[in-house]
Formats: structure tokens, C-alpha cells, sequence
């Protein structure tokens, strides 16, 4: 018995020691760092008795003799103990899965209690233990890779397991960091990864096989996905310069596995901290699809010299930067000015980071908004929208107002739009104005202006007019009300100055890629009431404009749409096999699929979000491989030509898919988080705020419109503001799609549709709603404006030979025809207007 009892406690010494080296890495002890303002860890030392002490300690007693029944499960870290048991889960799997004894031992019943229980809150309550990054086509979840309860992982998954510099991957590893920090961070790549191995064919030419044909392989090489994989790829070639192409492609898996580590750690100052004091661990795995087996790779090779500088918390925008969509950079102003009202503003300080003020000073200038303001000293622009240096182009003169010709005012805006490519201009009045009292003074008194000294009269030539229709609107009201209606008639003649005088304005609001919006600010209590576009914006620029209405009629929720089942054969059945594997979810009746091999053709890409934690493959019970599962926080598709975009559009290309799916929770976390910016909350972390800026579109657009209902409870508007911002949320990231040019193509021929869905937080219930219900007039907005701007943004368009809305492009355009798809036919048939009739 005592022989039995030493045997067992060697056993467990040589468990914990082995997963200590194993995690720490063998490179780590070449050079450990301590920096005792950020209590970092001495890795090295740490490697180094951990590998003294296995070869001493009956390591090799382990291996031998297996893990005894009896070990007791004492780890040196909590780290140490969810990595091995993460690591026995994946085992198990393995081996069920050799079997063919996969099953979900009862997991049905126990979601739907968990889903049941608050709403769905109760799958968020249990601890987080483990954090993963893996690829959006895994084969399945990694729940069931690994063994383990899907309440305490959090997954986040784009196509090739990898990222950028503040892109919504970080934001939704940061997210997870800010809740409930989970000790483990695991980045999973898959061996043979089809992005990773596009890449190496690239890159190996002749020296490669070629799978895909020469127009699929041309069009994935011009993916910006590729770019992101591609140091992984010459990193393997660099070490492998003479090896084969499975070689090379085995060993370049591998490398995009710490490249993506990399930029973790380069990049996120949050993560970098948080993995240099020890609560964070960030560890590299190889999932091979084909076995289910996944092979720990430790931790980064360089991470010693990766923890030594910190990178900036915050983010300056440059030139470098995509340009903002005039809808989300209107709800970062209306975010930092509630900011600024409630005093948890202070965001526009960047003194003293010598990071940011370097890159602000040597990377050029992208600003969200142009602004047009008063000069008046008691309206600091920048302050009152709780903006930095960088993210406003500021024009100012007396009274906010523009002259009656091509001026310097004018031309400086032009500049911003043309050349810093900014979407929105805000015209901002404000409250107790000296040059629009003065004019309705003038009015008052019958002051001839031209008789004004110097060019004060000229200034207020140019505000006269509001001043003259305020006075007239209401004569009897004090001058102090009708100096009020005044600088709102001011603010919104400034905006039609700015479209009669300027081509390049005229041409960018009537293609509908720029809006210019009233506003004016209250020097007293510092908010501002927000007026909106010219209420007479069509009859300015002489046509209809689809989505101005949309975006400014209120919204009738999700209930009012058409149910639609799909238009193709193959989307009608694509998603009826959703539908039917839901029903079996959600009554208890699914159970885990073995993979039966890699070549299954997935028939949906569905984009998810990470902050649920219901596995989708789970949600739908499909069979390994059918569908594609993108998730990041928020559900977000993200801006052009970034990570999460550029995975979708590679999967589209790639795969080509029969139908999209958007699926939305409807009580999640990141709604409530962007309703509450809306409302003063303090700032969050950079990348979070690239999340929150997209979700903060649909909040905005719910909160106004539910804020008008006088009727409502303050619990019924509350609970109509989360429904509107996530219905919302769903359909903003589908019109973001749609201005895809591969998404867009492959729309209009029929090959791919865009539908909507919101998963019911509290039962797991799945609702489906078709695709968008203006489609048509956002694919032809975007080829509108593609068309326009094809030379560059300076273009402008001729006033009086374009009355026609959409005479470039119009209804006889085949290319702009939406097909009308017989559903027992998987070939589409063209129709003038298409089942999708043009609202």
C-alpha cells in the first residue's frame, strides 16, 4: 500500500511538472523578463526548474504507467489544470469519435434548462475558463473538441484563425478580457487550413499542386485575407525552402498559429499585460480536422521579448484608416457628446502617449466628421463631442453659416471629403448666439446691412434670411424664441448652401455616400439637440433617395416582415435543414455528429456572436462540415478589407454557398453595452469601440425612435429598445454586405442569399425573416456609387442632366435585376423587377 501510495504521488509530481513545461516552452527559458511595475513573471526560471525537476521527479514513471485513478488533481496553476483538461477532453473525443460513440450524454436537456433559467442569462454566469480564436471552418465546435462545458468557453471564429491591429477579433478577445478575465487564451489552427494553403500555392507556384481552378485561384489570391497569412507563409518557406508542398503547408499552419499570437500580443495592451502578470495565459494548438486531435504547441517562442513594451492602450486615426460610413461616425459623435453632458468625457487628451502622437504626427489625417461651428468661444468643438486630435476636420466662422458662393469654408470641405475621404458634415448651431441674435435684431429694427461697418453686414447678410422666416414663423413669440427657431433655420440653410454651391457635396448626397446633419448645442447644459438632415433633402438634390427613408422613417419591428423560405432550390433546402435541426435543438432531440470527411460542401455561412455561448453547430444540429461559423462579438460584419469582412468574402468566393445567415441574439450583452454609450457611459478599450461603433448604428436609430413614444411605460421602452437595436443590428450588418462587390455579384445571379435570424435568448428558439427589405435599393445604391466614383472622389455630377435616379443604372440593367428563382428549380430565371419587387 505504501509502495502503491509513492507511486501514485510521482505520478501527479511528473503530470503537474510536464504540463508546466509543456505550456512554458523551452524557448522561454533562454531569456525571462521581469519588469516589477507589471509584477512579470520569470518564465525562464520557471522552465527551467520545471524541466530539472521532471527529469528527477518520475516524469518518465508517467509516461509509463498512464494516470492513475487515484492521482489527485493539484496543479500548480489554475492555468495548468483547464489546459490538461482541456487537453484529456480532446483524448476523449478522439477516442469516441474512432467509435463512432459520440453523444451528447444528456447536454440537450441541461442547455435548455441553462437557456431557461434568466433569459439566457444563466449560460453567461458560469465562469469563463478559456478563451479560443480558431478557424471558421473546424469541422465543430470546440466544445466538443475539447471536451468541455460550452458555458465555460467563449469562441471566436473567422476563416484562417487569425487577425489584425484593432480589428473586431481583438475587440472580442478584449470584450471577454474586460468581463470576467478567463485564465486561458488558446489560439487553435487546423492543419491543412484552405486559406493557409492558398497562400502557399501563391506563393510555391509550379511547385504546388493546384486544386481550384484559374479563375477561383485568381479571384482568392486578390483576397486581403491572404495578406494576413502570407509572413506565415514566408516564414515556412523560409525554413522549409526546398521542402514539399505538405511540408511547407504542415509548417506554415504552424507559424499562422504564433503570427496570430503575435499580433495578439502586439497589438492589444490589454492582453499583453494581462499575459505579462500571469492572469492570462496565451497558449498555441494544431487541430488536425481529419482525427479531432489537437496538438499543444505551448506558449509563443518570442513571448519574453513580446511582453517587454507594452503597446498603447488607445487608438489615433491616420491615414492609414479605413474611412468611417457617415452612420456610425454620427453615432460617435452623438456618444462623445452625452459623454461631454455627463461629465465622462475627457477621451480628446493624447498627451503624454509619445506612441500616439508619433503616429498622429506621422501618418496623415482620416477624420470621422466634418464639422461646421460658430466661432464662438463658449462652443469648443472638439470638446463638446468628446473627440481627439485626428478625428474632426473643424470649419469655424460667426454663425455657423456659409457664403453665397465658392468660398474658403466651402473648398475646405470639399478638401476633407475629397482627399481625407469623410462621410458625414455636421452643422452646428448653438444656443444664445451673438450673430443670429444680431439678425433678428436687424430684422426687428430695419437695419439696412450694407450700412454695417467693416464685413460684419456681409456676415449677416448670409443669416438674414433665417432670421427673416423665424420672425415671420412666429411674431408673437419673445425675440429670445424666435432667436432659437432662428439658428435652427440658420443650420439648415448652411446645409443647402453647402449642396447649391458645391458639386463635389451635391454629387456625394445624392449617390447617398455622404450625409450632412443638423445640429445644435446647448452652451448651458452642453447637449445637443440633433436635427437631422434637410427635411427637404430630395427636392434639393431632385430625386428619390431609398435609403434616406429608410434610415429616417421609423421602423416596424422584425414581426411585419415577409417570412421568406428562400428563392433557389438550394437556399429552400438550406435552410429548411436549419429550420429542422433547431426544432430538434430546442425539444431536446440532437445529439453530436462524428465528422465523416473534409470534402463536405458547406451549404450556409453563418455569421454569429461570440457573446453567446450556445455552440451554432449545437444550435442547428448539422453535420460536421455543412455549414461555415464566423463569430465575433456583436454579430458585426466589420469594415471592408479587414479580418471579419475579408473571411466572409473568402468563404463566399471559396465555397459559394447558397445562403448567408445573420444571426443575432436577442438579449445580448453588446446591445446593452451600446445603448449605454449612447447615454454617457465612460469609453471602453480601443478595439472594443471598433465593435460598439457598428452595434451603435442600430442602438441610435432605436433609442430616437423609441424616445418619441410618449405612450410607452419606461420598462416597455426600455424592452423596445433592446428589440428595435438588435433587429437592427441584423440588418445593418447586412446592408454593410451588400455593398460587397462578391457578395453583391453573386446576389444578383442567384447564387447567394442574405437572410436574417434571431436566435430567442431565453429558449434557444430560432426565427427566421428573409432577407433585407430594402436589398434592391442598397445593391443599387452601391453600384451607383461605384459607377460615380470610379475615377476618384473628386467626381462630380451635372445638375441638369441627371433627374433620373437611377437612369445609369436602371431597371432594364440586367445587371441590376434581382432573379426570380423557381424554388423547384436550382437554375435562376431573370425578370425585369424580381420576386423581390423594388419598395
Amino acid at each position: 500500500a505504501d509502495r502503491n501510495k509513492m507511486r501514485d504521488a510521482a505520478r501527479a509530481r511528473g503530470a503537474r511538472l510536464l504540463m508546466a513545461a509543456l505550456l512554458t516552452g523551452a524557448s522561454i527559458a533562454r531569456g525571462g523578463v521581469a519588469r516589477d511595475r507589471h509584477r512579470r513573471v520569470d518564465a525562464g526560471a520557471a522552465a527551467a526548474r520545471s524541466r530539472s525537476s521532471l527529469r528527477s521527479l518520475g516524469c518518465a514513471l508517467m509516461l509509463r504507467g498512464g494516470r492513475s485513478k487515484a492521482e489527485p488533481t493539484v496543479f500548480n496553476s489554475e492555468q495548468d489544470e483547464i489546459v490538461w483538461e482541456m487537453l484529456q477532453g480532446n483524448r476523449e473525443y478522439v477516442r469516441q469519435r474512432k467509435e463512432a460513440a459520440l453523444d451528447n450524454g444528456g447536454h440537450s436537456h441541461e442547455y435548455l434548462q441553462y437557456l431557461q433559467e434568466d433569459g439566457g442569462g444563466a449560460l453567461r454566469q458560469v465562469k469563463v475558463k478559456a478563451l479560443i480564436i480558431s478557424c471558421a471552418r473546424s469541422f465543430a465546435p470546440m466544445d466538443h473538441i475539447f471536451g468541455a462545458d460550452p458555458r465555460a468557453l467563449l469562441s471566436v471564429r473567422v476563416a484562417g484563425y487569425t487577425c489584425s491591429a484593432a480589428d473586431s477579433v481583438i475587440g472580442s478577445v478584449e470584450w471577454a478580457l474586460s468581463d470576467r478575465t478567463p485564465p486561458v487564451l488558446i489560439v487553435v489552427g487546423n492543419s491543412r487550413n484552405d486559406i493557409v494553403a492558398t497562400a502557399v500555392q501563391h506563393v510555391m507556384g509550379g511547385r504546388a499542386p493546384h486544386v481550384l481552378n484559374e479563375q477561383l485561384e485568381k479571384q482568392l489570391s486578390d483576397s486581403s485575407l491572404l495578406n494576413l497569412v502570407m509572413p506565415a507563409v514566408h516564414d515556412a518557406m523560409q525554413r522549409r525552402p526546398r521542402g514539399t508542398y505538405e511540408e511547407v503547408l504542415a509548417l506554415a499552419c504552424e507559424m499562422n498559429v504564433w503570427r496570430t499570437v503575435e499580433t495578439l500580443l502586439a497589438n492589444s495592451k490589454a492582453i499583453n499585460e494581462s499575459a505579462a502578470n500571469g492572469s492570462l495565459r496565451v497558449v498555441g494548438a494544431l487541430l488536425d480536422p481529419s482525427t479531432g486531435a489537437v496538438q499543444l504547441m505551448g506558449q509563443h517562442p518570442s513571448l519574453a521579448e513580446l511582453i517587454k513594451s507594452t503597446p498603447s492602450g488607445d487608438l489615433v486615426r491616420t491615414a492609414d484608416d479605413a474611412p468611417v460610413p457617415a452612420v456610425e461616425a454620427a453615432a460617435m459623435l452623438y456618444a462623445g457628446n452625452s459623454r461631454y453632458a455627463s461629465s465622462k468625457g475627457g477621451y480628446n487628451s493624447i498627451s503624454g502617449d509619445e506612441k500616439l502622437l508619433c503616429k498622429l504626427c506621422e501618418s496623415g489625417q482620416n477624420p470621422v466628421s466634418v464639422v461646421v461651428g460658430c466661432a464662438d468661444s463658449r462652443a469648443p468643438i472638439e470638446m463638446l463631442f468628446d473627440m481627439r486630435p485626428g478625428d474632426l476636420f473643424v470649419l469655424r466662422n460667426a454663425g455657423n453659416t456659409c457664403a453665397s458662393n465658392k468660398g474658403s469654408l466651402i473648398g475646405s470641405a470639399e478638401y476633407s471629403i475629397t482627399h481625407l475621404r469623410t462621410k458625414v458634415l455636421v452643422i452646428t448651431g448653438h444656443t444664445k448666439c451673438g450673430a443670429v441674435t444680431a439678425a433678428v435684431e436687424a430684422v426687428h429694427n430695419n437695419i439696412d446691412l450694407s450700412s454695417v461697418a467693416g464685413s460684419i453686414g456681409t456676415l449677416l447678410a448670409d443669416i438674414i434670411d433665417a432670421a427673416k422666416k423665424a420672425v415671420a414663423t412666429i411674431p408673437n413669440a419673445t425675440v429670445v424664441e424666435q432667436v432659437q427657431l432662428a439658428t435652427k433655420f440658420n443650420v439648415f440653410n448652411t446645409i443647402k448652401k453647402l449642396i447649391q454651391y458645391s458639386d463635389i457635396v451635391y454629387t456625394g448626397v445624392k449617390v447617398e455616400e455622404l450625409q450632412l446633419i443638423g445640429a445644435v448645442y446647448n452652451i448651458f447644459s452642453g447637449e445637443i439637440e440633433w436635427l437631422g438632415e434637410h427635411p427637404e433633402i430630395e427636392k434639393l438634390c431632385g430625386r428619390e433617395m431609398p435609403m434616406h427613408r429608410w434610415n429616417s422613417t421609423p421602423y416596424n419591428t422584425v414581426q411585419s416582415w415577409d417570412n421568406k423560405s428562400g428563392r433557389s432550390a438550394r437556399a429552400v433546402n438550406a435552410i429548411r435543414m436549419m429550420e429542422d435541426g433547431n426544432t430538434r435543438f430546442v425539444t431536446g432531440r440532437w445529439h453530436y455528429k462524428s465528422p465523416t470527411g473534409l470534402d463536405v460542401t458547406p451549404s450556409v455561412i453563418v455569421l454569429g456572436g461570440s457573446e453567446y455561448r450556445v455552440p451554432i453547430e449545437d444550435l442547428f444540429d448539422v453535420d460536421p462540415g455543412r455549414i461555415i461559423v464566423q463569430r465575433v462579438l456583436g454579430s458585426v460584419a466589420g469594415m471592408q478589407e479587414r479580418t471579419a469582412f475579408s473571411s466572409i468574402e473568402y468563404s463566399i468566393a471559396r465555397w459559394a454557398p447558397p445562403v448567408l445567415l445573420v444571426l443575432v441574439e436577442s438579449s445580448s450583452p453588446i446591445i446593452e453595452a451600446a445603448i449605454k454609450q449612447l447615454r454617457g457611459q465612460y469609453l471602453p478599450l480601443a478595439p472594443i469601440r471598433v465593435v460598439l461603433n457598428h452595434v451603435m448604428v442600430s442602438a441610435l436609430r432605436a433609442v430616437q425612435q423609441a424616445e418619441k413614444n410618449s405612450t410607452l411605460t419606461s420598462a416597455g421602452q426600455e424592452l423596445l429598445i433592446t428589440q428595435l437595436a438588435t433587429e437592427l443590428n441584423c440588418l445593418y450588418s447586412m446592408e454593410l454586405l451588400l455593398k460587397s462587390k462578391v457578395v453583391r455579384e453573386r446576389v444578383l445571379s442567384g447564387e447567394l442569399e442574405l437572410h436574417a435570424a434571431i436566435m430567442d435568448s431565453g429558449t434557444g428558439k430560432v426565427r427566421f425573416f428573409g432577407e433585407h427589405p430594402r436589398q434592391m435599393e442598397i445593391m443599387r445604391a452601391a453600384e451607383l456609387r461605384a459607377k460615380t466614383y470610379s475615377t476618384g472622389l473628386s467626381a462630380t455630377l451635372p445638375r441638369e442632366d441627371w433627374g433620373c435616379p437611377f437612369e445609369p443604372l436602371g431597371d432594364d440593367d440586367p445587371a441590376l435585376v434581382l432573379p426570380n428563382v423557381d424554388s423547384q428549380s436550382s437554375s435562376p430565371q431573370k425578370s425585369r423587377r424580381g420576386k423581390f419587387a423594388t419598395v
